[in-house]
């Protein structure tokens, strides 16, 4: 049976750097976390909010994953159509890119983990239904496609789910600035 994780930033690294949001050239912020193809396939920009040691992967202050290009084509040989590579210029640095979730599969186990839902009657009524909060994720193994390695989950679009393979290819690199943590399935 593969394991799965989710991808983490390290923040207990010590003087590390961050990165703000990831921009099109035109400044627009584009939706990196819902599972889609960006069309615009031109150099996205970031910068650096905190000057500090830089790693091999991190999240920017909008969950975006951020790698080296060795590291972002290690994911890819594996992931292979569940992620999307795109260049990221980020001032003084060179080979860098986004990796953007593509899949999203509906994989949480409800029987298992522990949420809360919105509900008519929150602040956020518009919402009733989705999942609020998620304390403790359980995936049900069962939905999840054999060829599934790095993806979201339908519902709790935050959390980044990526395979055995692609964890084991990504320390083989070098992951400095990755966590894994492993996911009940």
């Amino acid at each position: 049976m593969t394991k799965y994780f989710e991808l983490f930033d390290d923040m207990t690294i010590r003087g590390r750097w961050h990165l703000s949001d990831v921009l099109l050239p035109n400044g627009v912020e584009p939706r990196l976390d819902g599972g889609v193809h960006l069309l615009d396939t031109s150099p996205l920009q970031c910068r650096v909010s905190r000057t500090g040691r830089v790693l091999d992967f991190c999240l920017t202050s909008f969950n975006t994953p951020v790698a080296t290009s060795s590291l972002a084509q290690a994911v890819g040989r594996i992931a292979r159509s569940d992620v999307q590579c795109l260049a990221l210029e980020i001032a003084g640095q060179a080979d860098w890119r986004v990796l953007n979730a593509v899949r999203v599969i509906r994989c949480l186990d409800e029987t298992r983990s522990v949420f809360t839902k919105w509900t008519k009657d929150d602040h956020r009524g518009d919402l009733a239904g989705q999942y609020r909060q998620v304390t403790k994720l359980s995936l049900d193994s069962t939905c999840i496609p054999t060829d599934a390695h790095f993806f979201r989950i339908e519902g709790w679009l935050v959390v980044l789910v990526v395979s055995e393979a692609v964890k084991d290819a990504m320390e083989r690199v070098g992951c400095v600035g990755a966590k894994f943590i492993a996911l009940q399935t």
